[in-house]
């Protein structure tokens, strides 16, 4: 199958840009954008990490298209639009600057460009730390600091993701983590305010080395 068959294809991103919206006009007039030494910015609405978003229910990543609409489907293998540029978060969608890779090479390129890549794996004692953060900061704000999206943090504090399963599961009051730290280990260690709380001795050693709970001031 030609990439043209494909573009009409049932399963193409490429296919759903129909109609005359402003969004669907844009995509269709810079398909075949070929300056290489510039990137194109999405001027429309991206999500919380800067990618441009296109149509829907559900909304696809712009840059997705076009990286479908110049290389063909992605193969199995390499299954991420993976941009040259580096400047995909700031909403770069310029077919040229795109290409297909698998999840380690696109992870090893953005190290190359000095990009961190956003972490979806939170710990249990982050996930509380998140919680405990609930009405103190923004959710844009918690996100930043524990390298996860916005949604993610909404999802945490409506209790949709991370449910109180654990029984290690403990929020600190700020008072708490202040006698944690204040206290000298000779004279209460680490073990016994674990078993006070009902938490791991790590997560002890995280809040009082400030790896925890780092915004509570003494």
């Amino acid at each position: 199958m030609t990439n043209s068959d494909f573009h009409r294809s049932a399963t193409s991103l490429v296919s759903r840009v129909v109609g005359n919206g402003a969004t669907a006009r844009w995509i269709r007039a810079h398909f075949d954008y070929s300056e290489t030494d510039w990137c194109l910015l999405w001027p429309f609405g991206r999500n919380e990490n800067g990618y441009g978003l296109f149509g829907d229910r559900p909304k696809v990543k712009v840059h997705r298209i076009m990286c479908e609409y110049r290389n063909g489907p992605p193969p199995e293998k390499q299954p991420e639009a993976a941009h040259s540029c580096g400047n995909g978060h700031l909403g770069c969608v310029n077919p040229m600057h795109l290409s297909w890779k698998s999840r380690s090479e696109n992870l090893k390129e953005m190290y190359q460009q000095g990009r961190k890549p956003m972490r979806y794996k939170l710990t249990p004692v982050q996930v509380d730390e998140i919680r405990a953060l609930k009405n103190r900061a923004r959710p844009d704000e918690i996100a930043k600091q524990f390298g996860v999206t916005q949604s993610t943090i909404r999802e945490i504090h409506a209790g949709r993701i991370w449910k109180h399963d654990r029984k290690d599961h403990r929020i600190f009051t700020e008072d708490e983590i202040r006698l944690i730290r204040a206290t000298h280990w000779r004279e209460k260690n680490a073990e016994k305010f674990s078993k006070e709380f009902g938490v791991s001795i790590s997560t002890i050693h995280r809040i009082r080395a400030g790896d925890s709970y780092g915004w509570v001031t003494p």
